[in-house]
Formats: structure tokens, sequence, C-alpha cells
């Protein structure tokens, strides 16, 4: 080096003079370079890591998005419906049924009430007359003023439309003129419309002209109110539209035509579609981390591969390597029956730590019980209970077994009523079928149960049919159920709802008043949410009050459940028995691979926090050395500088004197 530098000093230097900005940066490079040398060597060491360290945040990322599948348990506990013949019917999965067939014979199809006027008019424009009309859609009643503002055809069809009564109206250009169709938004044969008029302009309600003209008597009905009748496994069952929840339990019934005479089978099966496939990437892509692994910890390098040797020696490699393979060997505590283990679905580890999967044990496994095989992937928690359910978890929340202790069980708000004796049907008729109710703090319109005589069970039946068809309760999402109990002579109606945000209200009407079903006028009723505590092994107690049976222990207490949903079902309060949570090998990995990457305690993520920061302090140590080089350049440029002005002065003086020699000598 000193060589090199005192060449290029040499060759920069003339007979008399030399090259100042030369000698100048020869000079301060000879002064930082060694510096500057170490500094570029930890660069390059530095990056070389975070080379490495960034190809193992991408491999672990990578990783896990591809096995997502596995870790959520309701995967493995999804089911699918096929249908013999899907233009007749077909299911869909609203729940968690049972595998099972059935034979389904669809009878006849729900269908919505239409009426049609009679008269025919000219144009849309046309005008029909003024005055009230009255709907009552399935016992709703309601009331539509048509005055000068609305009181032509397309006018009248708008007001029905935005009144939002259940009805939907529409104009239809039959060929030779106009005609106003009136159709109820809700099938079935308990959803029939009839319309009345008062207040025609032209002084006769009833008459075939004016508004009259759209009252049910002068009107076609070209569609008659049915509700869809089908078969299943022999027992018949009608229901107001083509949709059929609870006769299956999990599975909404889709009925598309007809077909009497014709059974049909719908089976219900285990949904494993995609889940074998997954396992399988989890296998390969485990076996894939070891190459990795392999390729950052080689002791060569390759020029064309920058991560080959990354990470030689470094002992976070080791424990990288060591704290996978520990998770991967270490036992799921509480799992039961023939899958207890991955050797139990075909996963067996070689010699060399690889996995390898026996495909044929895999699905064999996913056939019998596919939730099993969940539960040695995803986080799950069993319960002793069979009515306590797993719902979620958190990565906060710690495997363990927690005893579990209701002391208020959920419930949805009753209202049960007065018996009303023995005795015989009942007649409902226009001065007892009023009935106004408010369900889940929605409130119905004055409706109108259907005149005529009930059975008890019956009516029952047509109390919960207007309520659950009212508009207001059916947009909420909010239903009831009403029942007699022949023992006690008494009506019970329930709200669907269960908690606190459950409701019943008995607003008014006559029915309520006039006593025949000893329900009547009452001030609101709320349901409960469940409330009770778990108990660690350690005798730490945490307490929790849900919404209707859904449970989520708070993410603020600073405990091992913190985070576990579950929903508790049932009445009985007291010990309900324990609940295990357990994290299977995807769900562990997860959490082991958010832990290594953690910048503050993560083996790796701190490490790559660390490198970074040493990147960030080499970035200033070089400036510190390009600025002391310009700070020496322009010292020796100073030096220099004034050295070769004393030469160039000494030069001049003699050159002088030379001259003043060789005058003196002529």
């Amino acid at each position: 080096m000193a060589n090199d530098i005192g060449v290029s000093i040499l060759n920069s230097m003339g007979a008399n003079t030399f090259d100042v900005s030369t000698i100048s940066k020869t000079l301060a490079e000879a002064d930082v370079s060694a510096r500057r040398t170490i500094i570029e060597n930890n660069e390059t060491k530095y990056n070389s890591k975070l080379t490495g360290y960034d190809t193992l945040e991408m491999a672990f990322d990578g990783f896990m998005s591809q096995i997502s599948t596995l870790m959520d348990i309701s995967n493995f506990q999804q089911k699918t419906v096929v249908s013999s013949d899907p233009s007749v019917l077909d299911a869909t999965v609203t729940g968690t049924p049972n595998n099972g067939s059935y034979q389904i014979e669809v009878q006849s199809l729900a269908t919505s009430h239409t009426l049609a006027s009679q008269t025919e008019f000219a144009s849309t424009s046309s005008v029909i007359g003024e005055g009230t009309l009255t709907f009552n859609v399935g016992g709703a009643v309601s009331n539509i003023i048509i005055d000068a503002t609305n009181n032509t055809l397309s006018g009248i069809q708008q007001a029905v439309n935005d009144a939002g009564i259940g009805v939907n109206a529409t104009v239809v250009n039959v060929g030779t003129g106009y005609k106003l169709m009136f159709s109820s938004a809700q099938s079935g044969a308990g959803n029939t419309i009839d319309v009345s008029i008062s207040g025609d302009t032209d002084g006769n309600d009833t008459d075939a002209s004016g508004l009259s003209r759209l009252t049910t008597a002068n009107m076609d009905e070209t569609v008659a109110a049915q509700d869809a009748t089908v078969v299943v496994n022999g027992l018949t069952i009608t229901n107001s539209g083509n949709t059929i929840d609870g006769v299956i339990e999990g599975v909404s019934l889709n009925l598309k035509s007809s077909d009497i005479g014709s059974t049909k089978t719908l089976e219900i099966q285990n949904d494993t579609t995609d889940l074998a496939q997954s396992v399988q990437d989890f296998v390969d892509l485990y076996n894939a981390l070891d190459d990795i692994f392999n390729n950052l910890g080689s002791s060569e390098t390759d020029e064309e591969d920058e991560t080959m040797g990354s990470l030689n020696g470094d002992s976070a490699l080791r424990e990288v390597k060591y704290r996978i393979r520990d998770a991967m060997i270490e036992s799921i505590p509480g799992l039961t029956g023939s899958v207890q283990s991955l050797a139990d679905i075909g996963i067996t580890s070689e010699l060399d730590g690889t996995l390898s999967l026996d495909t044929s044990m895999l699905n064999t496994a996913l056939a019998n019980n596919p939730e099993a095989v969940g539960k040695l992937f995803a986080a799950s928690a069993t319960a002793t209970d069979n009515q306590v359910t797993y719902t979620g978890s958190t990565d906060e929340t710690l495997e363990g077994t927690f005893d579990l202790t209701v002391n208020i069980a959920a419930s949805q708000a009753q209202i049960a009523g007065a018996s009303i004796g023995v005795g015989g049907d009942i007649s409902i008729d226009g001065t007892n079928n009023v009935l106004k109710v408010a369900v889940d703090g929605n409130t119905t319109l004055d409706l109108q149960l259907t005149q005529g005589t009930y059975t008890r069970a019956d009516l029952a039946k047509e109390m919960a049919r207007v309520i659950n068809n009212d508009s207001t309760v059916a947009g909420a999402g909010a239903k009831v159920s009403v029942e007699y109990d022949d023992a006690t002579q008494t009506y019970t109606m329930t709200s669907n709802k269960y908690g606190s945000a459950s409701s019943l209200e008995l607003v008014s009407g006559s029915f309520l008043t006039s006593g025949i079903s000893g329900l009547g006028v009452t001030a609101q009723t709320t349901g409960t949410d469940v409330q009770g505590f778990l108990e660690n092994d350690e005798g730490t107690i945490y307490t929790f009050v849900g919404q209707g049976q859904d449970v989520t222990i708070s993410s603020i207490l600073d405990g091992s459940p913190k985070g576990l949903e579950f929903t508790i079902g049932g009445t009985a309060t007291g010990a309900r028995g324990s609940i295990e949570f357990n994290r299977g090998y995807a769900d562990r990995l997860d959490m082991l691979f958010d832990d290594m990457m953690d910048e503050d305690t993560g083996i790796i993520g701190n490490r790559m926090s660390n490198y970074q920061d040493r990147l960030d302090d080499i970035e200033e140590q070089k400036a510190e050395v390009d600025e002391r080089y310009e700070a020496l350049e322009l010292k020796y440029r100073i030096e220099f500088g004034a050295l070769q002005t004393l030469l160039s002065e000494m030069e001049s003086t003699r050159e002088s004197l030379a001259s003043m020699l060789t005058t003196s000598d002529e």
C-alpha cells in the first residue's frame, strides 16, 4: 500500500512542479482506506446475514399461507349435500348436520298470492280514482291514501311499492291495455291479499268504477296463495316458502319444482374437498424448510445464489431448526379414538428429519373422522359437556384444561299466558282478531288473525305465522314460537333469540283484551345472558358474562384462557364439566414462527432488527469517513498548494539569478 502511494506521488511530480490534486487525494485516501475497508466488509457481512434471515421470514410466511386451511378446525367440520335431482330440490348447509340419507318427494311449491285488475286501462297515466286503499296481507293491515298526487295507474303502483307493506305492485301491458297487478311479497297459503276501499270519490266503495276497481271483488286471482308440501322420509311437511329450515337439522331445503310420486335422495356427507392436498402441502413445505436450512447453513457459497451459506455457523439457524422439530415431536394431549398422532394419518419422520405421507391412510382418516384429523393441525377445544361448543381462540390463548361453572344460564324472552281452562276449539272473528306485539325491540303493525275456528294447537301456529310474517319482524331477522300446553291449558310465546337482546312485549289488540288465549297486554320481558367462570389447574378463576349463549373470555384478563370462545347451551347451572384447549401442529408452527420473528424477543426478528441497526450505524460511519476524507484532502490541497507556490517563487528567483549572471558575463 505504501509503495502504491509513493509511486502515485512520484508520478504526480514533474521536474519543477507536482499535481496537488492527485497528491491530496492519494494521501487522504491512504489515511481512511483501512477504516473504509473494515466498514465495507462489515456491510457485506451484515447484508448477507439479513438476506439469510429475510429468506427464513419469507419461507415461514409462505409455509403458513399455503396451509391456512389446516389452521381452522371448522374446515374439518364442513358438510356437503348432494341431491339426486337438483332440478327438483337441492339444499344448503346452514349448521352442523349429521351425515345421513333422506328420501324426499316435492308435491307442491309455495306460491305468492297474485291479483290482477279486471279493468284494462288505456295508459299508465290513466286516472283511477281517489280514496283509501286498505290492504290485509296475511293478517297485517295497512292503509294507503290515494289523492290527486298519485291517482294514476303508475302513481298507485309507486305508492303501494313505496309503502313497504309486503305487496309488490306491477303495471302489466296485456297488449290491448294495461292492468295493475298486486303480488304478496311472501309466499304461502297464509299470505293472501285482500283489498278494500273507503272514501271513493265516486261515493261508492264497492262498485266497479273509480278506485273501487282495485278491490278484491273487482280483481282476478291469477295465482292462488299456496304452501309448499314435501314428504321427508314419509313425514308430510308444509311450509309457506320454498326454502325450508328445521326439517333436517343444520340443512336448508331449496325446492325448485314439484314432482308428485317421484322420490329424490338427499345425501349429507363430510366435505373433505382440498383437505388431503392441504395435508400433502404441509408435508412438502415442511421438507422444503429443511432444504432451505441446509442451503443457508452451507459451508459453500454460490455467486448465483446469494443466500447460500449466508447463515453458515449461525447459532440462530441451529436453534430455529431445533425448535421446529421439537414442536413437531411434542404430542397433543386430550386426543382420543383412532386419530391421536400424525402417524395415525400416515405422516411419519424419516432418519434425515424429513416427513413422508401415506396418502391411503390419510384418505381413510379423512373419510372416517375429518374433525379428529383437524385437531392434529388446528387450534381446538373439547368439552366434556356436549352442550358446550368451542368456537374460537386468539394467539394469546394458552393450552390447558379449565373447569366450567355456569351461574346463570342463557335464556330467551318468554311470556306465558293464564290458563284458559278445559274446552274445545277457539273461534276468531272481527271482534277478537287484532294483535300487536314487539319482538326483540321490533314492533309489528296491527296484525289480523285469519277469521275462523281453530284447534288450540292450530291457533298457536296462526299466532306465530302472523307475527313472523310481519315485515318489521322478518326484516330484522327476529322470530317467535308459540306453543299450547294441554296439561296446563296455557299458551307460551318465546323469542328465538337468547340473551339480554331477546325481548317480547304484548302491546295491544282485541285478541289480547278478549282473554280467549290467556295472553294479555304485558310489559316487556327479556332474556338473560349466560354468566359463570372458568377455573384453571392452579385455582385461578376467570369470570365471564356472555352475549346470549356465546362466551368470549376477555383479552384484557391476564390469564391462560384469554380469548377463548365457546357457546353454552342448555339450562343447567353449576358445574358443567371442563374445556380442554389445545393447539395442533400447524397452529403451533404459526405461533412459533410469529414468536421467532418478533423484533423485540424473537431469535430471528431480534437479530434482523440488530443487524439493521448496525447497517444504519454503518451509513453513519461511512458518512464520517467521507467527511474525514474531504477534510484531509482540503488540508493537503492547502499545504501542497502553498509548497507549490513556494517552489514556483524559488524557480522564478533561480531564473532571475541565472539571467543576471548571464548578463554579467557578457
